[in-house]
Protein backbone atom coordinates (compact mmCIF):
# COMPACT_ATOMS: atom_id res chain seq x y z
CA UNK A 1 0.00 0.00 0.00
CA UNK A 2 1.25 3.31 -1.12
CA UNK A 3 1.23 5.92 1.87
CA UNK A 4 0.62 9.72 0.63
CA UNK A 5 2.85 12.12 1.66
CA UNK A 6 0.35 14.69 3.17
CA UNK A 7 -2.53 14.23 5.51
CA UNK A 8 -5.44 16.46 5.03
CA UNK A 9 -6.55 18.34 8.14
CA UNK A 10 -10.07 18.85 8.93
CA UNK A 11 -10.47 22.24 9.25
CA UNK A 12 -12.02 25.45 7.09
CA UNK A 13 -9.58 28.38 6.68
CA UNK A 14 -10.79 31.57 4.69
CA UNK A 15 -7.47 32.79 3.96
CA UNK A 16 -6.97 35.42 1.36
CA UNK A 17 -3.62 36.93 0.02
CA UNK A 18 -1.27 34.15 0.17
CA UNK A 19 2.58 34.38 -0.44
CA UNK A 20 3.07 30.76 -1.49
CA UNK A 21 6.46 29.24 -0.78
CA UNK A 22 8.18 26.24 -2.81
CA UNK A 23 8.87 23.39 0.00
CA UNK A 24 11.24 20.44 -0.89
CA UNK A 25 10.64 17.20 1.09
CA UNK A 26 13.86 14.63 1.30
CA UNK A 27 13.14 13.10 -1.64
CA UNK A 28 13.18 16.16 -3.50
CA UNK A 29 9.60 16.60 -4.52
CA UNK A 30 8.17 19.48 -4.52
CA UNK A 31 5.23 21.55 -3.19
CA UNK A 32 4.01 25.13 -3.74
CA UNK A 33 1.90 25.97 -0.23
CA UNK A 34 1.69 28.96 2.68
CA UNK A 35 2.50 27.97 6.25
CA UNK A 36 -1.36 28.50 8.33
CA UNK A 37 0.14 26.91 11.45
CA UNK A 38 2.65 24.98 13.37
CA UNK A 39 1.47 22.72 16.26
CA UNK A 40 4.63 20.98 17.79
CA UNK A 41 6.09 18.84 14.95
CA UNK A 42 3.57 19.42 12.64
CA UNK A 43 2.62 22.22 10.06
CA UNK A 44 -0.61 23.13 8.00
CA UNK A 45 0.11 24.11 4.37
CA UNK A 46 -2.58 25.60 2.44
CA UNK A 47 -2.07 25.49 -1.55
CA UNK A 48 -2.99 28.17 -3.93
CA UNK A 49 -6.75 28.25 -5.00
CA UNK A 50 -7.81 25.31 -2.30
CA UNK A 51 -9.71 26.27 1.31
CA UNK A 52 -8.46 23.20 3.04
CA UNK A 53 -4.84 22.84 4.57
CA UNK A 54 -3.04 19.97 4.44
CA UNK A 55 -0.77 18.59 7.73
CA UNK A 56 2.72 16.85 7.36
CA UNK A 57 5.57 16.45 9.74
CA UNK A 58 8.24 19.06 9.36
CA UNK A 59 10.84 16.46 9.51
CA UNK A 60 9.73 15.06 6.06
CA UNK A 61 11.04 18.63 4.84
CA UNK A 62 14.23 19.67 3.44
CA UNK A 63 16.97 21.48 6.33
CA UNK A 64 16.16 24.73 4.60
CA UNK A 65 12.61 24.32 5.07
CA UNK A 66 12.62 23.28 8.52
CA UNK A 67 14.87 26.02 9.30
CA UNK A 68 12.06 28.42 7.58
CA UNK A 69 9.07 26.86 9.30
CA UNK A 70 10.82 27.11 12.43
CA UNK A 71 11.74 30.94 11.87
CA UNK A 72 7.73 31.14 11.00
CA UNK A 73 6.26 29.30 13.98
CA UNK A 74 8.48 31.48 16.35
CA UNK A 75 7.33 34.81 14.43
CA UNK A 76 3.81 34.19 14.26
CA UNK A 77 3.28 32.71 17.84
CA UNK A 78 0.94 34.72 19.46
CA UNK A 79 1.06 35.32 23.25
CA UNK A 80 -1.50 36.98 25.43
CA UNK A 81 -2.00 36.67 29.13
CA UNK A 82 -4.72 37.75 31.80
CA UNK A 83 -2.35 39.05 34.62
CA UNK A 84 -4.07 38.86 38.48
CA UNK A 85 -1.61 40.13 41.55
CA UNK A 86 -2.30 39.90 45.03
CA UNK A 87 0.38 42.00 47.78
CA UNK A 88 1.48 40.26 50.60
CA UNK A 89 2.84 41.58 53.79
CA UNK A 90 5.71 39.07 54.76
CA UNK A 91 6.83 41.34 57.98
CA UNK A 92 7.47 44.23 59.57
CA UNK A 93 10.17 45.43 62.47
CA UNK A 94 9.71 48.79 64.66
CA UNK A 95 13.04 50.68 66.32
CA UNK A 96 12.09 53.19 68.54
CA UNK A 97 13.88 56.72 68.70
CA UNK A 98 12.57 58.92 71.68
CA UNK A 99 8.78 59.62 70.88
CA UNK A 100 8.82 58.26 67.22
CA UNK A 101 8.53 54.40 66.33
CA UNK A 102 10.33 54.02 63.39
CA UNK A 103 8.13 51.04 61.59
CA UNK A 104 9.53 48.77 58.12
CA UNK A 105 7.48 46.38 56.47
CA UNK A 106 8.75 43.96 53.38
CA UNK A 107 6.08 43.17 50.96
CA UNK A 108 5.88 40.55 47.90
CA UNK A 109 3.44 40.21 44.63
CA UNK A 110 1.91 36.86 43.90
CA UNK A 111 1.69 37.13 40.20
CA UNK A 112 -0.66 34.90 38.35
CA UNK A 113 -0.16 34.00 34.68
CA UNK A 114 -3.32 32.71 32.90
CA UNK A 115 -2.45 31.76 29.25
CA UNK A 116 -5.52 32.86 27.16
CA UNK A 117 -4.19 30.90 24.09
CA UNK A 118 -4.67 27.20 23.45
CA UNK A 119 -0.99 27.45 22.68
CA UNK A 120 1.93 25.92 25.20
CA UNK A 121 4.80 28.04 25.58
CA UNK A 122 7.90 26.93 26.89
CA UNK A 123 10.96 28.65 28.48
CA UNK A 124 9.69 32.01 29.09
CA UNK A 125 11.55 34.63 31.08
CA UNK A 126 9.16 37.47 33.24
CA UNK A 127 11.59 40.42 34.55
CA UNK A 128 9.52 42.74 36.70
CA UNK A 129 10.50 45.64 38.19
CA UNK A 130 8.45 46.38 42.28
CA UNK A 131 7.63 50.24 42.20
CA UNK A 132 7.62 52.30 46.01
CA UNK A 133 6.09 55.45 46.60
CA UNK A 134 7.60 57.63 49.31
CA UNK A 135 5.35 59.38 51.43
CA UNK A 136 5.16 63.02 50.58
CA UNK A 137 1.56 63.09 51.72
CA UNK A 138 0.81 58.98 53.23
CA UNK A 139 1.80 57.29 49.87
CA UNK A 140 1.05 59.76 47.51
CA UNK A 141 4.37 60.97 46.05
CA UNK A 142 5.93 60.05 42.86
CA UNK A 143 6.34 56.04 42.14
CA UNK A 144 10.01 54.77 41.94
CA UNK A 145 11.31 51.16 41.05
CA UNK A 146 12.33 49.79 44.52
CA UNK A 147 13.48 46.36 43.37
CA UNK A 148 13.29 44.37 40.60
CA UNK A 149 14.30 40.30 39.44
CA UNK A 150 13.09 37.80 37.06
CA UNK A 151 11.52 34.38 36.96
CA UNK A 152 12.00 31.93 34.53
CA UNK A 153 8.86 29.88 33.50
CA UNK A 154 9.41 26.42 31.64
CA UNK A 155 6.32 25.55 30.45
CA UNK A 156 3.18 27.56 29.88
CA UNK A 157 0.19 25.08 28.79
CA UNK A 158 -2.10 26.64 26.86
CA UNK A 159 -5.26 27.92 28.54
CA UNK A 160 -4.03 27.07 31.76
CA UNK A 161 -2.54 29.37 34.47
CA UNK A 162 1.09 29.60 36.49
CA UNK A 163 2.05 31.39 39.41
CA UNK A 164 5.34 32.46 40.99
CA UNK A 165 6.37 35.43 43.79
CA UNK A 166 8.44 38.37 43.47
CA UNK A 167 11.37 39.47 45.54
CA UNK A 168 10.49 41.90 48.97
CA UNK A 169 9.60 45.10 48.35
CA UNK A 170 10.54 47.43 51.30
CA UNK A 171 8.16 50.23 53.01
CA UNK A 172 8.82 52.60 55.47
CA UNK A 173 6.31 54.27 58.40
CA UNK A 174 7.05 56.47 61.19
CA UNK A 175 4.44 57.38 64.09
CA UNK A 176 4.71 59.88 66.62
CA UNK A 177 3.74 59.12 70.15
CA UNK A 178 0.79 61.29 71.31
CA UNK A 179 1.64 65.27 72.83
CA UNK A 180 4.90 65.11 70.26
CA UNK A 181 5.33 67.52 67.89
CA UNK A 182 8.42 67.58 65.24
CA UNK A 183 10.59 71.24 65.28
CA UNK A 184 8.58 72.36 62.96
CA UNK A 185 5.33 72.23 64.89
CA UNK A 186 4.03 69.52 62.89
CA UNK A 187 2.75 65.92 63.98
CA UNK A 188 2.68 64.30 61.05
CA UNK A 189 2.89 60.90 60.76
CA UNK A 190 4.45 59.62 57.71
CA UNK A 191 3.86 55.97 55.64
CA UNK A 192 5.20 55.29 52.56
CA UNK A 193 3.71 52.77 49.93
CA UNK A 194 3.68 50.35 47.23
CA UNK A 195 3.66 51.83 44.64
CA UNK A 196 3.02 49.11 41.82
CA UNK A 197 4.37 46.26 39.52
CA UNK A 198 5.68 46.24 35.74
CA UNK A 199 6.07 42.89 33.81
CA UNK A 200 7.42 42.05 30.73
CA UNK A 201 7.75 38.89 29.48
CA UNK A 202 10.30 37.65 27.05
CA UNK A 203 10.48 34.11 24.60
CA UNK A 204 13.72 31.94 24.23
CA UNK A 205 14.99 34.17 21.58
CA UNK A 206 14.84 36.79 23.66
CA UNK A 207 12.40 39.13 21.58
CA UNK A 208 9.75 40.93 24.04
CA UNK A 209 6.27 39.63 23.63
CA UNK A 210 3.81 40.58 26.49
CA UNK A 211 4.10 43.60 29.08
CA UNK A 212 1.85 44.30 31.73
CA UNK A 213 2.00 47.43 33.92
CA UNK A 214 -0.76 48.47 37.30
CA UNK A 215 -0.29 51.82 35.78
CA UNK A 216 0.86 52.48 31.91
CA UNK A 217 2.74 55.17 32.96
CA UNK A 218 5.65 52.93 35.04
CA UNK A 219 6.61 51.00 31.78
CA UNK A 220 8.73 53.60 30.53
CA UNK A 221 10.89 53.22 33.90
CA UNK A 222 10.81 49.55 33.86
CA UNK A 223 13.62 48.50 31.16
CA UNK A 224 16.86 47.01 30.41
CA UNK A 225 17.72 44.16 32.63
CA UNK A 226 16.52 43.88 36.31
CA UNK A 227 18.91 44.33 38.93
CA UNK A 228 21.23 41.37 40.18
CA UNK A 229 20.18 39.77 43.22
CA UNK A 230 16.40 39.50 42.29
CA UNK A 231 14.54 36.19 42.26
CA UNK A 232 15.55 33.80 39.13
CA UNK A 233 14.63 30.95 40.64
CA UNK A 234 12.54 28.23 38.26
CA UNK A 235 9.08 28.00 38.18
CA UNK A 236 7.47 25.19 38.61
CA UNK A 237 4.79 26.44 36.37
CA UNK A 238 1.91 23.86 37.65
CA UNK A 239 -1.52 25.00 36.29
CA UNK A 240 -4.09 25.86 39.18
Amino acid sequence: MKTRFFIPVCVLLAVTGLSAREFTDTQGRKLEAEIVSVTGDMVALLRPGEKRPIGAKIALFSDADQKFIREWAVANTKYSFDVTYTKKKLDSTKQRSGPETLISERWSYRIDLKNRTTTEHNDLRVDYWLFMKADEGKGKGVARIQTSGSQKLAEVKGSTATSFETSPVEISKTKLDGGYYYADGSRQNYSDAVGGIVLRIYDKNDREVFKFATKDDLLAAAVGKPKAGGSTAESTSSPK
